[in-house]
C-alpha cells in the first residue's frame, strides 16, 4: 500500500472523473446504487485478497476488512461467495426487474395465453393494474416514477387508453448488446489497469498517452475522428501481424504465459463554460 494514509484531493478528484461515465452507463442499463456498491465491495475484496497476502498466506478476513473499510461479515460473505439476500449486481433484483419479471411470470397478470396482460395504468376499477403491480413490489417509490423509467428504457407503452404494455421483446438481451458490453470491459478495464499500473511505480512502465486539445469546432473534432481511424487501420494491420508471429515463437518454446491488449480511443464533447470571475 501506499505510504500516505490520506489519499490527495487530485487522486480523488481524478477517481471521481471515472465514475462518472460508469454512472452514466449504470443508470442507463437500469443498474441502482445497491448494484453498484456491491461490485465495488467485491472488486476491494478481491484486490485486498489477491494482491496484500501475509507472506506466503493469504490475509485474513480481519486484515482484507482493515484493507479496505468493508465489514468483516462482508468479507466473509464476498469471499465464500455468497451474496446477500434483496442485494447484489444481479438487476433481476432491482425494483425495475422485479417488476418486470412479476408482471412475466406471476399468474395473476398472465393473460390465457401465457403472455403478459395489457394492465390499466391506475386501479379505478380494475382488479389488476400497473399501479396494484408497482406498489406490491416496492412502496417507496411511486408507480409514475417506475413506470416513466421503463418507458424510457422501452420496456413499456402507453396507449391512447392509458393502458400500459409489457414489451417483452425488449428485455432479453440482444447478443451484439452483450458483446460490446463485454469488449467495453474488456478494453476500458485493460486500460485503467495500464494506468494504475503507471502510477503505483511498477515496471515496465506501459504505454498510456493521449493527445488533448480544448479549442476545436465540431468540423475540427470530425476531421481528426476520421484521421485518427485512418492511422489506427495502418497501426492495427501491423499489430496483428507482430503477435501472430512471436504467438507461434513462443508457444513453440513453451513461454506463452502473458496476455496483452493494444488499443486506442477517441473521445470529444462540448467544453465546459470559463468559471466567471465575480471578484
Amino acid at each position: 500500500m501506499g505510504r500516505h494514509l490520506a489519499p490527495s484531493a487530485v487522486l480523488l478528484a481524478s477517481i471521481a472523473r471515472i465514475l462518472r461515465p460508469l454512472a452514466r452507463l449504470m443508470i442507463a442499463n437500469g443498474i441502482p446504487l445497491p448494484a453498484a456498491v456491491e461490485m465495488l465491495k467485491q472488486a476491494f475484496v478481491k484486490v485486498a485478497a489477491d494482491d496484500y497476502p501475509l507472506g506466503d498466506a493469504p490475509p485474513t478476513d480481519s486484515r482484507v476488512s482493515l484493507l479496505t473499510g468493508v465489514h468483516r461479515k462482508d468479507v466473509k460473505r464476498l469471499r465464500e461467495g455468497v451474496r446477500p439476500a434483496g442485494s447484489g449486481a444481479n438487476a433481476s433484483l432491482n425494483v425495475l426487474s422485479e417488476v418486470v419479471t412479476r408482471w412475466a411470470s406471476d399468474r395473476r397478470y398472465l393473460a390465457k395465453d401465457g403472455k403478459p396482460r395489457v394492465l390499466p395504468r391506475s386501479s379505478s376499477g380494475a382488479a389488476r393494474s400497473f399501479a396494484g403491480l408497482a406498489y406490491g413490489i416496492s412502496s417507496d417509490l411511486k408507480p409514475r416514477s417506475i413506470l416513466d423509467e421503463l418507458l424510457r428504457l422501452g420496456m413499456v407503452s402507453v396507449d391512447d387508453e392509458d393502458r400500459v404494455t409489457l414489451r417483452v421483446e425488449a428485455f432479453v438481451p440482444a447478443r451484439s448488446g452483450d458483446e460490446k458490453h463485454f469488449f467495453f470491459g474488456e478494453n476500458a478495464g485493460d486500460h485503467l489497469a495500464a494506468g494504475v499500473h503507471n502510477l503505483l511505480g511498477r515496471s515496465p512502465a506501459y504505454l498510456d498517452q493521449a493527445v488533448y486539445s480544448d479549442d476545436l469546432s465540431p468540423e475540427g473534432v470530425n476531421d481528426l475522428l476520421h484521421l485518427s481511424r485512418e492511422q489506427w487501420s495502418e497501426v492495427l494491420k501491423t499489430l496483428v501481424r507482430g503477435p501472430a508471429e512471436l504467438e507461434l515463437r513462443d508457444k513453440a518454446a513453451g513461454r506463452a504465459t502473458q496476455r496483452l491488449n493494444v488499443g486506442m480511443y477517441f473521445y470529444a464533447e462540448d467544453r465546459e463554460p470559463p468559471v466567471k470571475d465575480d471578484s
